[in-house]
């Protein structure tokens, strides 16, 4: 095939011709920043080894769901009885986590390690992908490298989160698509059934299977339709067969209930974020824009552009944070790579050439600066909080009972380490209580009797403020208002990002 010769060609002439003084140079180069990439990942799996506290606050609620899962033998709830928590993820990740904990990992670590095997998965997959499209390996080692870099996916790679996974998926389903578009190879199949696992593990991976099928459509109208059908049925005849053994309860929580308000403050964060960590990669993108609309490099492209567009479509939803991020930062590492190969950076850069092509060196190298510096401020801020969540838990752990009666708790890493369960998830509750979603009723009377052996809000209900944020965990009006009448505050604990405030009820004896 022309196209198969024309991809080996940059690798047949590497194995053929000596390497110049430059170029061992630049290889050197990129060893070195390899190696510091190895020593700050490996910080990062240090702490994440270290850190028996959450990570991050949604990594709790997770943790605390397949705990659940674990004991209870249940993961979605009808939200109309108690626990009051939403599992707004896909099952996937909950069953992988569930497994490992009852194989005696903690649950902490259990989602830390899926993590970061799905990280190193990615970081090799972003290489596979580009040396695919351009046989050069100088741009697969340096997809690689832009990939394992990355402070965005080193920190969420190993937090234990759906989202890696999810993203390992997906770039999984490419690469298999990738196969047959530019090999011919059968493997197609594999594709959405990766692209499916992505699904399943995260809902709003849509990205790789939409551009699977735009792809297809470009070429083959007769096969994108049916792909597009087989791929359609069978995730929807799973959802289905999913919901109506719940009962209804596995849409009601990936789906209705995860539909949060949108912030325009949200997504203004969001988007200066993504810019200021990924500015290097998005130069060079920009700058070799025209070279990827031809040839085989429009498909990782079109990929990009709808992975940037379900990011920017989600980026303003209260409770998103960078991991929404993820895996448009992954694809501007391969299409950057992919980029710098159709810009003929490496050759010219080799061969001392006085382009301004060669100048592309410079972007690259801000992009891994900035990716080192906001990583060690990362790993910093992550000992930092983990001695503070230390000192807290000893402080909490009197009033906080593995069993007993209910407890009512913001702190969320509060209740997996020390009840591993959560009976009322104040952050979701109360958006779907202001949304008529959930009867605030069973929770207020309980109050209203002092059912709650011990609730700990990030607030002093007898103080006039009131938190205005949504990204705040707190109560309905009602509710706090039981809290002031039959409450009585106990104590004030310091936490790594607020003080937690002790209630217990006035009267002993009705609980």
């Amino acid at each position: 095939m022309a196209v198969a010769s024309t991809t080996a060609f940059p690798a047949a002439r590497a194995a053929t011709c000596p390497a110049s003084p430059v170029e061992r140079g630049f290889r050197r180069g990129l060893w070195v920043a390899s190696a510091l990439a190895a020593i700050v990942l490996l910080c990062y799996v240090a702490t994440m080894l270290w850190a028996v506290n959450e990570l991050s606050p949604p990594e709790s609620v997770v943790a605390a769901q397949s705990l659940m899962l674990v004991h209870d033998g249940t993961l979605y709830y009808d939200l109309k009885h108690y626990p009051f928590t939403v599992c707004a993820y896909m099952p996937l990740f909950y069953w992988l986590e569930s497994g490992l904990i009852r194989a005696g990992f903690s649950a902490a670590l259990a989602g830390r390690c899926i993590s970061f095997a799905a990280l190193c998965g990615l970081i090799v997959l972003c290489g596979r992908i580009v040396l695919l499209y351009t046989g050069d390996r100088n741009a697969a080692w340096v997809a690689s490298l832009a990939a394992a870099s990355s402070s965005l996916l080193g920190s969420w790679g190993t937090t234990g989160q759906v989202d890696t996974l999810a993203a390992f998926f997906a770039l999984m389903a490419f690469y298999q698509y990738s196969r047959y578009h530019v090999r011919g190879e059968p493997s197609l199949w594999i594709a959405g059934l990766c692209g499916a696992l992505a699904l399943f593990t995260k809902q709003t991976m849509l990205a790789a299977p939409a551009a699977m099928f735009v792809l297809l459509l470009m070429r083959d109208r007769k096969k994108a339709l049916w792909f597009g059908v087989i791929f359609g049925a069978g995730v929807g005849a799973f959802v289905l067969a999913i919901n109506i053994a719940l009962q209804g309860r596995f849409l009601a929580n990936t789906l209705f209930a995860n539909i949060n308000p949108f912030r325009a403050a949200q997504f203004f964060t969001q988007f200066r974020y993504f810019v200021s960590i990924s500015f290097g990669l998005l130069a060079t993108l920009v700058v070799s824009f025209g070279r990827m609309l031809r040839g085989h490099a429009l498909a990782p492209f079109v990929y990009l552009i709808l992975a940037v567009l379900v990011f920017l479509g989600t980026a303003a939803k209260i409770g998103s944070d960078t991991n929404y991020q993820m895996e448009s930062t992954l694809l501007l590492a391969v299409c950057a790579a992919i980029g710098l190969h159709r810009m003929k950076f490496f050759e010219l850069y080799f061969e001392r050439s006085k382009s301004w092509i060669t100048l592309l060196l410079i972007p690259l190298a801000l992009h891994m600066a900035i990716g080192y510096r906001v990583s060690a401020n990362t790993l910093l801020a992550r000992l930092m909080k983990e001695k503070m969540f230390r000192a807290q838990i000893e402080q909490l752990r009197p009033y906080v009972q593995p069993s007993g009666g209910l407890v009512l708790c913001t702190d969320f890493n509060a209740m997996v380490r020390l009840r591993e369960r959560m009976d009322v998830e104040p952050l979701i509750y109360k958006l779907l209580v202001s949304a008529h979603v959930v009867d605030p009723e069973p929770v207020r009377r309980d109050l209203a009797r002092g059912a709650f052996s011990t609730v700990i809000l990030s607030e002093d209900v007898f103080q006039p403020q009131q938190f205005k944020d949504g990204e705040i965990g707190t109560l309905p009006a009602s509710q706090l208002d039981e809290v002031r009448r039959h409450y009585r505050l106990v104590r004030q604990v310091p936490g790594p990002f607020l003080d937690a405030y002790v209630y217990q009820p006035l009267s002993r004896e009705a609980m």
